[in-house]
């Protein structure tokens, strides 16, 4: 071998090592969050980098509609193909999740098996790809493909190897968020479960202390929701409870940030923990919710049911004097809550202390209303 053979092995060497290094990043990844999307975004990012691709996205199995989605999607005009759906042995991603083989494809347009759906919609044009199933045990969850090496030349036996490495631990994390979300989230709502809640509040109530960083609670009931159980039965009141979580998530989702934990405290009442937040902040968040409830007709049945929320606030340091432990924001709130519902309900109330009155039914509490 000549001198030059030598030094563009010891690049590859170099390079090998390199992409290895970033591999080994991903199971850091994986145990920073158990926030699924964030997971699988950073991870298919990183997917990205190390194949040097062009684009790469991971799609997940409806199991109920035996069909393929766009689960996170990263690269130029990724937005574009979030809608499509591909059954299972369509296209090369729905050969794979069927056959559970992983498959390097040089010229996709000369592959029978290749959808032009993604292209046609995104102007993407895929030259070349790899794809490999998400198997977790014996099942297939979905798959992940890179598109196109920014170098033009084509994915080989070595890019495989590595990138099936990275379709395990992405099925790691999937698995992962599962079980927490098995373990941590209300079936019926979608929402944290209350011992969950409580945990989280803890932590973020002792981190606050430490770091002198503020944060927030947020307690909400249904106004009059023994009418709601009257008026179109249990059945009624179970499909209401469901949509009124789906909007506080939605929410929380589109206003809140990644870290904020929208919850079902038990009954018809929810609660969201919103931490490095001020009462400035939490107040607009509780009016978000509630006017975003009090604009979402509920259909049950033939009839459509207007459900309204009331809505208490508790903050740290700003209540700081009142709260010795995580069960006291919850009093606060409840407390603020309760004085809302009193003052006409639909509204949202920030608990804050005032000189008592002469009046014997006065209320210690302010109701905020933005």
């Amino acid at each position: 071998m000549t001198l030059d053979d030598y030094e563009q092995q010891f690049r590859l060497v170099v390079k090998e090592k390199d992409r290895l290094y970033k591999v080994l990043e991903v199971n850091a990844i994986i145990s920073s969050s158990l926030n699924l999307q964030v997971v699988l975004d950073t991870l298919m990012g990183k997917a990205k980098e190390v194949m040097e691709s062009e684009a790469s996205s991971l799609m997940l199995v409806d199991e109920e509609a035996q069909e393929l989605y766009f689960y996170t999607v990263k690269g130029e005009k990724s937005d574009a193909i979030k809608t499509i759906r591909l059954k299972m042995g369509e296209g090369i991603s729905g050969w794979v999740a069927s056959k559970g083989e992983p498959v390097l494809v040089e010229d996709a347009a000369q592959d029978p098996r290749f959808s032009r759906k993604a292209d046609q919609k995104s102007q993407f044009h895929t030259k070349s790809m790899m794809c490999v199933p998400l198997r977790a045990k014996k099942r297939i969850l979905g798959t992940v493909q890179v598109l196109n090496k920014l170098d033009g030349t084509f994915f080989n036996m070595a890019d495989l190897k590595i990138f099936e490495v990275l379709a395990d631990q992405a099925a790691i994390a999937i698995e992962n968020a599962r079980l927490h979300e098995m373990a941590t989230v209300d079936q019926v709502t979608g929402l944290y479960l209350k011992h969950y809640f409580l945990a989280r509040l803890e932590e973020e109530y002792k981190r606050a202390r430490l770091s002198g960083q503020p944060m927030a609670v947020i307690m909400s009931d249904i106004d009059l929701f023994k009418k709601v159980n009257d008026n179109f039965g249990h059945q009624g009141g179970d499909r209401a409870l469901v949509e009124l979580a789906a909007v506080i998530k939605d929410t929380v989702k589109e206003k809140g940030s990644v870290d904020d934990i929208p919850g079902r405290y038990g009954g018809e009442e929810f609660c969201v923990l919103l931490p490095d937040t001020d009462s400035q902040r939490a107040l607009e968040m509780a009016e978000h919710i509630r006017r975003n409830i009090e604009s979402h007709p509920i259909q049950i049945g033939e009839k459509t049911a207007k459900i309204t929320i009331s809505v208490g606030v508790a903050c740290y340091p700003f209540h700081a004097q009142y709260i010795k432990d995580k069960e006291d924001f919850i009093k606060l709130a409840d407390e603020a809550l309760y004085i809302c519902k009193h003052r006409g309900r639909n509204c949202v109330a920030l608990y804050e202390e005032i000189k008592p009155d002469p009046e014997p039914e006065n209320n210690a509490f302010q109701i905020t209303r933005l």
